[in-house]
């Protein structure tokens, strides 16, 4: 079944940032937690690795985005088949010089090895490596999915510049190019390193289409060189007026400039905005630094768009997501890359600055905490900073600049994003409360814009007194209408604006009691320490959010009204998309008890009860029925929030009344362990935009079955009713078929000795066919021997089948491989049965006669009469 791509962004995977292996988005089929389509699948996927954007143009090889060509097995054929179809493709199909590949496996897989060496005996055993976890295993991470796997390699021979040894593909000697993978998912890794088998065993296999297209169109290395992206590259040529391996500085600026703008295409058409934080930061780091090395190339301001427009019209055919996006693509290019042109003239001033700076005082560098300082905030290469400085003679300080990009990592590995370790800065502000009494007053339960003093600013977790545009900083303001994380609603986001600049607020976190540290990127201008500023709150998320968190509340009572008090909440998520809600509960809801609970969640709503928060001490709110949450460790004066029937413990933000939450809609139930389920649920605009897409979904499904919406299930019923009619139908003639053309070979059949042996071409006939005819036969001569032919879609099949007493005479599986060059095929099987497939039809009765005579000779004692 050929599935279609899944986007760069997992729908249902919020905890990755994107789309990094062809088979992720089939991760529940192989955890057994989903039944798939099919048992067997291949798919074109999209895919982005974010890890290799620095590596992009320093050769013509590495790439962020990129399609994967996979293939899919779930319990069905497993490593013999999988290798041996891989070969095939790769060797009969493709062209593929044999003699030229080896392969690896892992050194415990005694399996694969024994397959490919002894088995199949595709490869002589001084071509197959064996090697350990760090090659020859894959895994999506540090739990889930787990095996070994075998991976195929053009070996091009001993490399110029390398001394003459044994190089194996486990070297980076440039003698090996990685052309397939076999992945035998067995296992799944739990977070204590156990590896526990799966209910069924996988196969994920295939090849990069990128790598595939160097090989085959003979620029191996140079992915650059392939028709998927030459257009762009002569459109990169000439927007520029330079040529594609012409200079070494060029060559990496165009390989830069067509990625990135390739990449970023994807990203918008798959809805991804530009921002400053999580996915929208990655998208705009592609954006910046292709505008920055199209500026190296000469290109004018405006180019990215032109080659937007050049990805959509080279890759839409296969792609249709980028037509529909094609204006949205348009603009955010445009957009994007004329913020950009500013940003880069602040970073030139800045560079100048440092230029003059260390002339005066007699330096002739570049110090490394300038030269990191462009490269972290305004995306200036090190060889950038390094060529502007040469032209005034100087150098830069690469020692300290290496230092701070090291520190820099140390600081992402520990934390990608400060509120993922809310505990660290807890600390930092905690010191900084002990020593500068900071204190900030919340004021987002009475208000979304507040007029506030910019108590703290930290920038590279070191405390300043000015922030430039493009810095990433932790802020603290006097008085703040932004919620921080808690509870299970998220930080607000929003902006901070000043007289002289604007951040933009990504999250919001409680870094210590009275603390909310604000985590923003400045976009224009300067923020300074005690500088005074307007917080406002992002109006429609919040909205949103607080629909979300009042109806998590109206879940939870609802849930421990119809199902008992031994209900409890297990955690729970609240944001603007969506609410999601764990709970104690030993068994699935029925379809009819999920019906009544979203029922009484409406009933709850439309009875429009206002929504009072009051505070008041701990053991006085417990004694009032109020619901407090186990686990959680609450202040001596708590917060009530009643809302119709619910009353409960929580700081979080809440609707006026439960009118305001509008629609409820449940969209999933599930299990997320041993006596915990999980619902996800959306309200409000939400829930329109739920149900306004199930009625298209409705309609479009109706209009294909050329009925009313609400005949749809009959309609459905009567299709199934149909298909399974014709199924048996088909299955009856198809037996009918086979019976009567059994006969007619068997009334023709050849004795030899007390064998039968039956030899036809017998025209039109796929492998299924031919095997199900010759199974037949093989059943009704009680001894001998049964050779067929046919042919399906202009390409021949080959069938052999033995009965059981002669197999040690005549071997199916020899005999097959001993015939199927006339037919210029491939091909194998059993002692008993056997089949190959080839691409010279015409010698196909050549063939056939062939194999007659081979099994005359092994009947006759090696004589053909």
């Amino acid at each position: 079944m050929r599935l279609p791509s899944a986007p760069l962004v997992l729908k249902d995977d919020p905890s990755v940032l994107f789309t990094t292996a062809g088979m992720q988005p089939l991760v529940p089929y192989f955890l057994g937690r989903k039944q798939p389509p099919a048992k067997r699948m291949v798919t074109i996927q999209k895919v982005f690795r974010a890890t290799d954007i620095d590596e992009v143009g320093r050769d013509g090889y590495h790439q962020t985005f990129f399609e994967m060509l996979g293939n899919f097995a779930i319990g069905d054929y497993w490593k013999k088949e999988a290798i041996e179809w891989g070969w095939e493709l790769l060797t009969t199909e493709f062209g593929l010089d044999p003699n030229t590949l080896v392969a690896t496996v892992h050194k415990d897989d005694d399996e694969a090895y024994d397959i490919w060496v002894k088995e199949l005996k595709l490869l002589p055993a001084e071509k197959v490596f064996k090697l350990g976890d760090e090659f020859n295993t894959w895994s999506l991470g540090p739990t889930g999915l787990y095996g070994p796997d075998s991976e195929v390699f053009i070996d091009k021979g001993p490399q110029p510049g390398v001394p003459p040894h044994e190089c194996d593909p486990s070297e980076n000697c440039g003698r090996y190019i990685e052309i397939w993978n076999y992945v035998f998912q067995q296992y799944e890794r739990k977070p204590d390193g156990t590896l526990v088998p799966l209910p069924k065993k996988n196969i994920d296999t295939g090849v990069g289409l990128e790598r595939l297209a160097q090989v085959l169109q003979g620029v191996p290395g140079d992915t650059y060189r392939t028709d998927l992206f030459q257009p762009l590259v002569k459109k990169i040529e000439q927007l520029s007026g330079r040529t594609y391996g012409a200079a070494k500085d060029t060559d990496l600026s165009i390989r830069i400039v067509a990625e990135h703008s390739r990449a970023a295409t994807f990203f918008i058409a798959d809805g991804i905005a530009p921002s400053n934080e999580w996915r929208g930061y990655v998208l705009r780091r592609l954006i910046r630094r292709a505008a920055l090395h199209g500026r190296k190339l000469g290109m004018k301001s405006g180019f990215m768009p032109v080659l937007g427009a050049e990805v959509v019209k080279t890759m839409q055919k296969h792609h249709h997501e980028l037509t529909s996006a094609r204006d949205r693509i348009a603009e955010v290019l445009v957009n994007e890359e004329t913020k950009f042109e500013k940003t880069l003239a602040n970073g030139l001033a800045m560079l100048n600055e440092a230029i003059d700076r260390a002339k005066a005082q007699g330096q002739t560098f570049i110090d490394g905490d300038t030269t990191f300082r462009l490269y972290d905030t305004y995306g200036f290469p090190i060889e950038m900073t390094e060529e502007i400085a040469s032209g005034s003679g100087m150098t830069v300080d690469e020692d300290r600049f290496r230092d701070q990009l090291e520190a820099q990592r140390s600081r992402s590995r520990a934390s990608a994003k400060f509120s993922q370790d809310a505990r660290k800065f807890g600390q930092f502000y905690a010191m900084l409360k002990e020593t500068e009494r900071i204190k900030s007053e919340f004021r987002g339960y009475e208000e979304l814009e507040t007029d506030a003093t910019i108590v703290s600013l930290v920038f590279n977790g070191e405390r300043v007194d000015q922030a430039y545009e493009g810095s990433d900083v932790e802020l603290v303001l006097d008085r703040t209408p932004f919620y921080p994380e808690g509870g299970g609603q998220v930080g607000d986001r929003g902006t901070i604006t000043t007289d002289e600049g604007r951040a933009l607020v990504a999250d919001t976190q409680t870094a210590a009691p009275g603390v909310i540290v604000m985590s923003a990127k400045v976009d224009d201008g300067v923020l300074r320490l005690r500088g005074r500023a307007k917080a406002a709150v992002d109006p429609e998320l919040r909205r949103d959010t607080m629909r979300n968190h009042t109806a998590t509340h109206l879940l939870h009572a609802t849930l421990r009204r119809l199902f008992g008090v031994d209900v409890h909440q297990a955690g729970s998520l609240v944001h603007a998309p969506n609410l999601r809600f764990d709970f104690t509960f030993g068994r699935a809801l029925t379809t009819e008890e999920l019906q009544r609970v979203e029922d009484e969640v409406n009933r709850q709503i439309l009875a429009n009860a206002d929504v009072h928060a009051v505070s008041m001490p701990l053991q006085e709110a417990l004694a009032s029925g109020a619901m407090a949450l186990f686990g959680e460790k609450y202040d001596d004066q708590v917060r009530v929030v009643e809302a119709g029937y619910s009353r409960e413990l929580c700081g979080g933000t809440h609707c006026h009344c439960t009118g305001d939450i509008g629609p409820f809609l449940i969209t999933k139930e599930e299990s997320i362990g041993a006596g915990v389920r999980r619902i996800e649920a959306v309200t409000g605009t939400g829930a329109l935009r739920e149900m306004r897409e199930t009625r298209e979904r409705l309609a479009r499904t109706a209009a294909t079955l050329r009925v009313p919406p609400a005949r749809v299930p009959e309609a459905v019923t009567q299709l199934h009713e149909q298909r399974d009619r014709l199924q048996h139908e088909l299955e009856a003639k198809q037996r009918s078929g086979v019976e009567a053309a059994a006969a007619g070979l068997l009334d023709k059949a050849e004795l030899i000795g007390a064998a039968k042996v039956i030899a036809a071409n017998v025209g039109e006939g796929d492998v299924q066919q031919l095997r199900a005819l010759s199974d037949r036969i093989r059943a009704a001569i009680g001894s001998g021997v049964v050779v067929l032919g046919g042919v399906r879609e202009g390409k021949p099949n080959l069938v052999i089948a033995v009965t059981k007493d002669l197999v040690t005479i005549v071997d199916a599986d020899e005999l097959v491989k001993e015939v199927q060059g006339i037919i210029d095929g491939r091909g194998g099987g059993r002692p008993e049965s056997a089949s190959a497939g080839g691409k010279d039809a015409t010698r196909l009765g050549e063939a056939v006669e062939a194999a007659r005579s081979a099994v005359r000779q092994r009947l006759n004692g090696g004589r053909d009469r």
